[in-house]
């Protein structure tokens, strides 16, 4: 079988999220928001959206 590959769109306050939660993990939502101009629930909103996508991409791994 093929390898499946799903690219995951990514914007540029995706991306520098991303990169703070790759330096600390821990970093919380309200100084990863202060760093990137984003509310605490915004930060949120978008790390959910990436690890659902990401999670989807998975499943499509995972059964293809």
């Amino acid at each position: 079988m093929g390898k499946i590959s799903q690219a995951i769109a990514l914007d540029t306050l995706d991306r520098k999220v991303l990169a703070i939660l790759q330096r600390d993990n821990l970093t919380p939502q309200n100084a990863i928001g202060e760093a990137v101009n984003l509310s605490a629930p915004a930060v949120q909103r978008r790390i959910e959206r990436t690890m659902d996508r990401v999670k989807a991409g998975m499943e499509v791994s995972v059964w293809a």
